[in-house]
């Protein structure tokens, strides 16, 4: 995961189902909490071919999904 998301998502991000947005890049931070959910998450982005990073640290599981700018 790019290091502004990892930064943006230990600041934001405190509990499953917490949503936030990188600053810097603009990407969705999604945190999860269950490695079923999560896990879940990926294989459906996957599917739909979205670009996404993810990590899994600091208690939670946080997925960096691209947003596409105008």
């Amino acid at each position: 995961m790019k290091a502004c998301c990892s930064t943006e998502a230990r600041k934001s991000l405190a509990r499953a189902r917490d949503v936030a947005t990188c600053d810097e890049c603009g990407s969705l931070l999604l945190a999860y909490g269950s490695a079923r959910d999560f896990e879940s998450a990926i294989e459906e982005l996957t599917r739909h071919g979205v670009e996404f990073e993810a990590e899994a640290s600091f208690g939670l599981s946080v997925i960096a999904k691209a947003r596409k700018r105008p």
